[in-house]
């Protein structure tokens, strides 16, 4: 459904078959990839932090601007702009980070979904094939396009690779059959089982119910400390942790639909973001930034309360020298553009 989204997957396919290529298990692929790119991305999240500790000093004053104009929209909405102009904040600017994080994800989901095609390189119509002789000479009932098909085909291919030897290679099926999706123990290649039935209760699946959970668990620790370190007021606070439990409960069910690869990939990217927050809290911290920003708009309010010493010209022609500040010489400049507009269409 939302492939289109994964558009990333082919370079990330190409940095997983590098990492894969120098340490040949999945599950440790993951987890320097989820390293790799919490790195490469760092840059952004400074930037990210600093949007985010910016807006908590300015989400008071919009909060006090929305309280008194309540009943007058338009003003609310000029008054908003003015603030804006005055401190330039941007209501955007911590949104880039945050989709490019989304694209990433999806991009990684992807990959996990078809770790044939990308890691190992096998192209899209001979899985294909692969899919249609399964289910044509084995009994077995796959659909080619379903997320844990290329799972499956590599397992199959572990337990028969004889019978795929007139769809592949044999330098592929050696790489098939050799592709490593052990990691301590669980197979990363399967899909938490659950249900009524007495095979929830097995030695095995009780462990991959785990990660899944281990990922919901981990997301919502991590987000209570991004959430403490945002420097929200309470009611931004309370916010962020309606979104963190929807969002934690999501990926949990989605968790047990999908292979457990992609938990263990969201379990190491909280406990990497835990541990980033705390190094861009000693780079940004809000309270910081709250104190920056309070100072630089009593400046530029200063600054603009200062009289300045201007020529005006009057309708006879007559000069006088006034001192003047930003908005009164704003006024002045409105109203003699006011008048030369009146002057050159009176005939009008």
């Amino acid at each position: 459904m939302f492939d289109f989204l994964g558009f990333l997957a082919p370079v990330f396919g190409i940095v997983m078959e590098w990492i894969y290529r120098l340490i040949p298990n999945y599950g440790w692929t993951l987890i320097l990839f989820t390293l790799l790119t919490k790195i490469l991305m760092f840059p952004l999240s400074v930037k990210q932090q600093k949007s985010t500790a910016r807006m908590a000093a300015y989400n008071p004053m919009i909060q006090e601007i929305q309280k008194k104009w309540a009943n007058d929209k338009q003003r609310q909405q000029e008054e908003l702009m003015k603030l804006q102009e005055e401190t330039g904040m941007s209501m955007t600017a911590g949104c880039w980070p945050m989709l490019l994080n989304m694209l990433i994800l999806f991009g990684i989901i992807q990959v996990v979904y078809r770790p044939l095609q990308y890691i190992l390189r096998i192209p899209e119509a001979l899985i294909t094939q692969a899919v249609e002789f399964a289910n044509s000479s084995l009994g077995m009932d796959l659909v080619a396009s379903h997320y844990t098909v290329q799972n499956t085909i590599i397992n199959v291919v572990k337990e028969t690779p004889n019978a795929f030897a007139s769809i592949f290679s044999a330098e592929q099926i050696a790489a098939i059959s050799n592709f490593n999706f052990q990691f301590f123990g669980l197979d990363l290649s399967r899909v938490p089982h659950i249900g009524l039935d007495s095979t929830v209760f097995t030695a095995d699946n009780l462990l991959l119910m785990v990660i899944p959970i281990l990922s919901g668990v981990t997301m919502v620790l991590s987000q209570l400390i991004v959430t403490k370190m945002s420097g929200q007021d309470a009611q931004g606070q309370n916010q962020m942790k309606i979104m963190m439990w929807v969002m934690s409960a999501l990926f949990v069910y989605v968790g047990f639909t999908i292979p457990v690869g992609f938990s263990l990939y969201y379990t190491v990217s909280n406990v990497l973001m835990f541990a980033q927050s705390l190094i861009l809290k000693k780079i940004y911290d809000p309270d910081e930034m709250k104190r920056q920003v309070q100072e630089e708009i009593a400046a530029k309010r200063a600054e603009k309360k200062k009289k300045k010493q201007v020529k005006v010209v009057a309708a006879d022609g007559a000069e006088e020298v006034k001192e003047v500040s930003e908005a009164e010489l704003a006024r002045i400049r409105l109203a003699r553009a006011r008048e030369l507009e009146a002057e050159r269409y009176r005939d009008e």
